[in-house]
């Protein structure tokens, strides 16, 4: 069994969490721990750790889908861009740096670093080719590579698209679920605690086994060490007593101050 280190609930890290309401509903089903709590929290109890495994998993899934789009669209976009630069350097390499040419294709300047602007240039090229093309300049690049160059632009488009418009909203939508699922969850978690907590001691070991940490008494709490080598000298008014420090203790209150006695 997870051992819960406290009783956080807003900072569960998700397999905690998953942990905390499987520990709840084992218990309720087996009816091993003693509850006399309300039936809308036992029907809670019994149904949250399966929604909550369905929602997690729901989220991990399309999140996973999102992140394969998205190297889908990296991959389709090295296409494009690496064919593109050849594109431009055979075009430069044959026709020379003819204004004209330079400035209908757009392939004038370094190539720009964000993903919006290489794909504008990759299509500036294309446009540019074929508006040559109809003037009939022979300064043009062959229809086999401008036909290729627009299937990789096409390729590159349609995965930004189906990252944009389709798995990354989708995968947003199963995380926003998940989330309202963690909060309503906690406050659940929070009404259990504080009603077992009316009939059971904050240090009840039948808490772990609900999913909640039991409290740990600190240090020097409770009933002391009795006094060691205790020894006492009384001379009228005065009452001194003397011992050893003991372990499990902090200090001494004394009750008799101000009645002619005192501690040592």
């Amino acid at each position: 069994m997870l051992i819960f280190n406290d009783n956080g609930f807003t900072k569960d890290p998700l397999n905690e969490r998953t942990q905390r309401l499987l520990a709840i509903a084992t218990h309720i089903q087996a009816q091993s721990v003693p509850l006399s709590i309300p039936g809308d929290i036992l029907a809670w109890g019994l149904a949250a750790h399966d929604q909550w495994v369905a929602a997690l998993g729901k989220s991990t899934v399309e999140m996973g889908q999102a992140d394969e789009a998205y190297q889908d669209m990296q991959d389709a976009d090295k296409l494009t861009f690496d064919y593109y630069m050849r594109c431009k350097e055979l075009m430069k390499d044959r026709y020379g740096y003819e204004d004209k040419v330079l400035k209908v294709c757009g392939i004038k300047g370094a190539f720009p670093k964000s993903r919006k602007d290489r794909l504008r240039v990759t299509q500036d090229l294309l446009d540019g080719n074929a508006a040559l093309t109809t003037e009939g300049d022979p300064h043009v690049l062959p229809a086999a590579f401008t036909d290729q160059l627009t299937i990789y632009l096409a390729a590159s488009n349609d995965a930004f698209a189906k990252l944009v418009l389709k798995e990354k909203p989708e995968a947003l939508k199963a995380v926003d679920i998940q989330n309202d699922l963690f909060n309503a969850d906690t406050k659940q978690l929070r009404v259990l605690y504080s009603w077992v907590l009316m009939t059971w001691s904050k240090f009840e070991p039948y808490l772990l086994q609900l999913g909640f940490a039991p409290a740990v008494p600190h240090p020097g709490s409770g009933q002391p060490d009795a006094p060691q080598d205790l020894s006492s000298d009384f001379l009228i008014p005065n009452l001194t007593l003397v011992w050893k420090t003991t372990e499990n203790t902090t200090g001494y209150q004394n009750s008799m101050v101000g009645r002619g006695h005192q501690l040592g």
